[in-house]
This record gives C-alpha cells, structure tokens and sequence, in this order.
C-alpha cells in the first residue's frame, strides 16, 4: 500500500538510507576482519575517477591488438600484452610481448617500458597468462604461461599429447620510479626504454618446464608468499627459486635460500665426507658450489643394511604373489580416463612393480634421513589421520649432515663486457635433473655471462632449492607411515601446497599417493590392493630440512578412476587450506592480473586501482 501521507514517505526513505548505511558498515567491518575490502563496496565509483580507455590510448595501440591487463601495485603503470602468431597460422609461433604505460588521471597513457615474454620458445597455441606481483618486492613481476589446445588441426599435431602441459615463466625487472644515470634517457610518447647499461632495471628471466598428469594446481597464493622467491611444483620435484640483485661483490648476506645448513660433524671416526645427491643418480658430482661435509657415521654399513634390509622385505613379499622387480626411477604419466577403472600397478598375470633402485639403496645418501623414528614408536604410532600422527622430529640422523632429498644450486650473472663473446644458452651449468634452466638476458635479448670468479659488480642471483618428491615419498613411508609393513610400491601422486608461512620460511605441503599395499589380513600376501593415502610434510626453506607433520590412513581404492580419485583429494585440500587459512592485511597481498576473460570469449568491464580508486573503463 502506498504511503498516505508526506510524513509516512519520508518516514520509509529514511528507514531505506538506514539499511543502505547499516550494509555499507558491515562490508567495511567485513574488509578491516580479512584484510581486503569487497569489489561489491566499490560497484560505482564518481565519474571524475572513471577514466574511459579511448581517451588515453591512441587507436593504432588499439588495432594492433594490445590487450589490457590492470594497474601494477603501485598504481603507476597499467599493463598491456600482445600476442603475434604470424601471417601463416598454422606454422608460426606465438610471440609475446608486455608493455608497462605511466598512468596519470588527467593526461594520456605513456608506453615506458617493454619485454618479450618466453623468449625464444616455441610457442604453438594461445596461452592463458598471469602477471603477478610480490607482496613488498616492487623491483620485479613475474608472469605466467600456460599453454591450451590450439584451434589449428596441424599443431595440435605438433604440440604436446595431453598428459603433457607446458609451463612457461619470465621474471623481469620493473621499469625506475625515478629517472636512473645509467638507464636510457627518459623516453617521449612513441620511445621506450631499451634499459642501457642498468643490470637493476634490465634484466629479464626465462624459462620452461612440463607438468604431467594429475597437473598440479597453480596457486599463486602460496607460491609468491615469499618476497623475492617462487615456489614451482614441476610434477616431480618442488622448486624453490630465489631471484635478487647483489649490488656489490658476492657474500653470504646476499643468500635468500638454505642460509643454515647442517654443520659438519668434528665427531672421532668420520668416515669420508659425502655429498646430498638426489635419488636415480648415485655418485654424480654435485652441481653445485656446496661444499661437502663429512658424515660423523663410522660406516656407510649400518644404515644402508637397513635400507637394504626394507627393500629387500619388500622383494620377497612381492615375490610371493610372482611379482617382478622394476626401475620407478622416473614417475609414469597417468592418462587422463574417467571411463576405465583404476588398476594401478598390476598386470594380467598378477604382476606388480616394486619401487627399487638398487643403486641408489647402495649409496650412501639413500639412506640418510631426516625422518629418524624408532621401530618402538613407529609401532606404538596409532593408524589414525594426520591430525593425530605427531610430528616426526626435524632433526637428522646422526649418520648424515645433510638432507639426501634436496639439492641447492647459486648462480650469479652479470652483463656482458663491451666486445665479449656472448655466452650460449648451454654454458650456463644447469643440470636439468636438478634445476630449472633459466636464460637471463637484458632487455635487448643479449644473454647475460655467468660469474664464474671474482666479480664486484651488480649481479643477478638465481638461487634454487630442489625438493624431489620420490626421494621424500619413500623416506616418509619407511620411517613414518605406521601400515610401511604393508606397503609395496606407489604408482602416482599429487603435491598440493597448505600453506607457507614466509617469517619463517616454512613450507606445507600434503602428498596424495596412490600406492599399492597388501591387506592386512591376507597373510599369504598373494596379490596386493590399490590404496589411497596422504603425507603432511614442513619443508624449512633455511636448513631444507622437513618434517613429517602426518600420515593418513590406507582407503582402499574400489572402481574408481583416477580423475575422481584426484578430484576428491583436491577437494579435501580445499578444506584443509579453509581451516588453516589466516586472512592477509591489504599490504601483503599479491597483485595478480590474468587474460582469463579474453579464453572465456568475454571482455573485463573495468581496470580497477583499488587501492587509489580510480577506474579505467574498457
């Protein structure tokens, strides 16, 4: 019924405003409890800070196909990229290109900055993107690709089959916010900076990896919650890669990554030292510059007999239902089916494979462990989930010094000297067992020489501290897992990051396994099932040191596929970072922009500063 009076509309209008206001208030108590206000707060914003994109670009940048990503951090630049596959589509590469534009209210945009993203790779479809920022490191980006199916018949061909997906990663350094003596001079309207003699200001990181099935997630979230570092989950190792620049000569303060390792033992009766060589490569040289320590064991016989003995326990209950022995040196990729049941591991005659390496089980590394738990409390251990399993101790076995499941590699690079040869890609030193292969170059696309003396100039450092997940896996189950006894080998697994705590950089992770284990109530141990289980582990980015946080029970795994398998253990995952979720100030969050409308068919409304309120209208 309508109002019948003027009293008894202004009484409603008022009531109306109220609500209005009584909404704003909690949206507001709601923003200041997570640390980030709701987009729903700032729907409309005044027309004098909605700037229409037409107005400050130039309609040639328009046709020749730039697209706008947002504002960086600092509300400074606005970014934009550019894809170019060629006039033959079918042949042609994709090219990439990102471009940074000084953004002021009342004045047109101002290109001042631009690299080639992915350099040199060969790229056959359109990739989704994700450019993200550090919480506090404003000196750099780093920008994300993954590759999709292409439209092209020809290079679908060509490309990778689908239990391979591509990564791509280019870090870059961000343009000054100050004019810099030694970078080029301040560009005008149609110039842009070519970065000049500045390593500060000039430099560009790229690099590639594959990922296969299940994919891990990408979870920008976790893996730039540490300035200065990214965490990358290669399938089958997780990569912790430090990027810095060193202003003057190289030294310890300078190091991010693995600052506290283990100390040599000065115990009577040192064997010879030994270095932490990942599993599947016994007696390889390290990469790196680590120096070796000496083991305070009297002999590498007490502790390989032991995991002689467990391999060996193994061999014989698999031999009793007429299994053989196979190399899992490398991890399988499990096809994507959702139609065929799981049946991992076994074959037609009954067979099944047995994790075994019996190089490695020699050497002296495999044994080591940091996972040390005696037969006592590994029996009176109860068989409940993680939250029940106590924490395995951090410290390491007295038999070793260093953590056999890590491995730690420092590089500096510096700009090339006038007339120098420059350095081929393959000079670098990596070893791609261990390390991701970054190129660094400057802004020009001239590569970087790697500092192999005495260097006082700037730098750029790249640091990497490798955890290989097989090597961890197999430590975890023999001293950890309670149902180790029935346990014979495990086929796959997924690694999802929980948390990462960057004060004191440590890291969470939960390992879903599909294993096979004998039941254990068949005593013949004739044929063994397929299990699905879990492994919390910390990871401590200072000492590389982890620790067993939990160890889930065995579910036995009954005619289901893989696909749902994995689905519900990611959703668990979901659940568990819920819980453990502590909400971020507005200071330390991750500024991340992505071309995910652009692959839906669909267009961004608006380029939204937040921070500052201002809009640019697309």
């Amino acid at each position: 019924m309508a109002p019948s009076s003027k009293s008894e509309k202004d009484d409603g209008k008022h009531k109306t405003q109220k609500k209005h206001k009584d909404h704003v208030v909690k949206l507001l108590v709601r923003g200041q409890q997570s640390g980030q206000f709701s987009q729903r707060l700032f729907r409309k914003l005044p027309p004098r800070v909605c700037v229409p994109l037409k107005s400050i670009v130039s309609r040639e940048f328009l046709k020749a196909g730039h697209i706008f990503l947002g504002f960086t951090r600092c509300g400074r630049y606005v970014l934009s990229y550019t894809s170019d596959c060629g006039e033959d589509d079918d042949f042609s590469f994709f090219t990439y290109h990102l471009y940074w534009w000084e953004f002021n209210v009342h004045s047109r945009l101002k290109q001042v900055h631009h690299v080639r993203l992915f350099a040199d790779e060969e790229i056959y479809s359109d990739l989704y993107l994700t450019v993200c920022e550090w919480p506090n490191d404003p000196s750099k980006i780093v920008i994300f690709g993954f590759n999709t199916r292409s439209t092209s018949v020809l290079m679908n061909l060509m490309m990778s089959d689908e239990n391979n997906r591509d990564i791509y990663i280019t870090v870059a350094a961000m343009p000054p916010s100050k004019p810099c003596p030694d970078c080029c001079p301040v560009p005008t309207h149609s110039t842009i900076r070519t970065g000049g003699d500045c390593l500060e200001h000039g430099y560009v990181l790229n690099s590639r990896y594959q990922v296969v099935y299940p994919f891990p997630t990408f979870q920008p979230a976790f893996q730039l919650k540490k300035d200065q570092v990214i965490l990358l989950n290669t399938s089958y190792s997780l990569v912790a890669c430090a990027i810095s620049l060193c202003p003057g000569p190289q030294s310890q303060s300078s190091q991010i990554l693995y600052t506290e390792r283990p100390a040599p033992s000065s115990q009577p009766g040192a064997s010879s030292s030994s270095s932490s060589i990942p599993r599947g490569s016994p007696g390889s040289p390290p990469v790196t510059s680590r120096p070796l320590h000496a083991s305070s064991s009297p002999g590498p016989s007490t502790a390989t007999m032991r995991a002689r003995e467990f391999a060996a326990d193994l061999f014989r209950r698999a031999q009793g239902g007429g299994a053989r022995r196979t190399d899992a040196g490398e991890k399988e990729a499990q096809p994507k089916q959702e139609d065929a049941p799981l049946n991992i591991g076994t074959s037609g005659e009954g067979e099944c494979r047995v994790i075994a390496d019996e190089e490695s089980l020699s050497a002296p590394q495999a044994s080591t462990s940091s996972f040390h738990q005696s037969s006592e409390q590994v029996v009176a251990s109860s068989s409940s989930s993680s939250p029940a399993t106590p924490p395995s101790p951090t410290l390491q076995d007295s038999d070793s010094s260093e953590p056999g499941y890590v491995n730690y590699s420092c590089m500096h690079f510096r700009l090339p000297h006038p007339g120098a040869a420059e350095q081929n890609e393959g000079s670098a030193g990596y070893d791609d067992k261990f390390q991701l292969p970054f190129t660094v170059t400057d802004l020009k696309g001239r590569n970087l020489q790697l500092v192999t003396g005495p260097h006082a100039g700037q730098s750029v450092c790249v640091e990497q501290l490798t955890l290989d997940f097989e090597y961890l896996i197999n430590e975890v189950i023999r001293n950890d897992a309670v149902w180790a006894p029935q346990f014979c080998s495990f086929s796959d697994y997924d690694v999802v990051i929980l948390e990462v705590c960057p004060d004191t950089n440590t890291v969470m992770i939960n390992i879903g396994l599909l294993l096979l284990a004998f039941s254990p109530s068949d005593e013949e141990h004739c044929r063994p099932n397929t299990y699905h289980s879990h492994l919390q582990v910390s990871w401590d980015l200072n000492t590389g040191v982890c620790c067993t946080v939990g160890v889930g029970d065995l579910t036995e795994v009954k005619g289901q596929t893989s696909g749902v398998v994995w689905s519900s253990y990611r959703k668990s995952c979901v659940n568990t970072v819920m819980k453990l979720l502590i909400p971020e100030s507005s200071s330390r969050y991750i500024n991340r922009m992505t071309n995910e409308a652009l692959h839906k068919g669909s267009s961004l409304q608006v380029l939204a500063d937040s921070d500052r309120c201002t809009w640019i209208v697309l």
